[in-house]
């Protein structure tokens, strides 16, 4: 699109949608981004009065946008609560940085910020054990990730857990469910879709759902919000990268694709979640017979993995003293 003037007000435009055929400036940006957020929570019935929602809040762009659009939205609501959390996985100085501008955007907004550290809960870091196990990095530390923030939301009393899934995670997560043949996690694609009741389980929310990834990164950078960076631990060799490429391929030559994506996703999750039996046994939700948190068998992956870690670090350290 040549057009560099905004459709709406005829100043300089900061995007051109090919998907739309339309140019907005910053401010109909900033106004149009905010009210995608509103629609979605309001469609999906995602935010209630009497709510207190934390905020999973790592410092990057995503939740950064995500944080400072549900304080705008709710801010002055004296019946919803907005707190912060924020887990440090142990990466230096990579974290460090994230969580520094946490804190600063957190003390801005006069929003509370809670800090969780695996150094604390697990007893490691990730820089310690990065490469220690049979599985991925990304592997051992999301799942280690997703059961801190579930602690946390719990030591805040939080109803719900708002993360920063933006429309590109969604169709990743979609097209990775298709290949993957994983028709339970597909049932859990949508806005507010978690079939897990448990009362130590924190229902996750994604207010950035309809927005995409660049659109965020825009917005993040014209308003100074969050830090865009790499974790050094990261391992390419996943499925995931390889369909994030796949896509942005698909939507640089057919832009909207992404919205077809993630509308035709969330038709089969309904599908198929009106298949499932959420009562069946195999389905029901136990706790972990070592730690006590919520899993779908007798000993959770949390739990599992940092036995692999365990057992990996010791055979490292026998073989070493062997040699020695």
């Amino acid at each position: 699109m040549a057009d560099d003037k905004c459709s709406k007000c005829g100043k300089e435009a900061v995007i051109c949608r090919e998907y739309e055929g339309r140019a907005l400036c910053k401010k109909h940006f900033s106004i149009d981004i905010n009210k995608k957020v509103k629609k979605t929570i309001r469609e999906g019935n995602l935010v209630e009065s009497g709510d207190t929602i934390a905020v999973g809040l790592s410092g990057g762009k995503d939740s950064a946008v995500m944080l400072e659009q549900l304080v705008e939205i709710f801010g002055d609501r004296p019946d919803i609560d907005i707190v912060a959390i924020a887990v440090h996985e142990g990466i230096d100085p990579y974290r460090d940085e994230s969580i520094s501008a946490a804190k600063e955007m957190c003390d801005e907004l006069g929003i509370e910020l809670k800090i969780g550290r695996y150094s604390d809960y697990y007893d490691l870091k990730m820089d310690d054990v990065a490469d220690a196990g049979a599985k991925g990095n990304c592997t051992y530390c999301g799942i280690m990730r997703r059961d801190l923030l579930n602690k946390l939301c719990r030591e805040v009393g939080a109803d719900k857990m708002a993360i920063g899934h933006n429309l590109d995670d969604e169709a990743q997560a979609i097209l990775m469910n298709h290949i993957k043949g994983d028709m339970k996690r597909m049932a859990r694609i949508g806005p507010k879709k978690d079939p897990v009741n448990h009362e130590k389980f924190t229902p996750r929310i994604k207010p950035l759902r309809d927005v995409m990834e660049k659109e965020i990164a825009l917005y993040s950078r014209l308003h100074d919000l969050g830090v865009i960076d790499r974790c050094p631990h990261v391992q390419e060799t996943s499925l995931r990268p390889l369909v994030k490429s796949f896509i942005n391929r698909l939507e640089s030559e057919m832009p909207g694709i992404k919205y077809s994506i993630v509308s035709q996703g969330r038709e089969i999750s309904d599908l198929v979640e009106d298949n499932i039996d959420w009562d069946d046994k195999d389905n029901q939700i136990e706790e972990c017979d070592k730690c006590g948190e919520p899993c779908s068998g007798n000993l959770c992956r949390k739990c599992q993995l940092l036995d692999e870690i365990k057992v990996a670090a010791d055979s490292s350290e026998k073989h070493s003293f062997e040699l020695d």
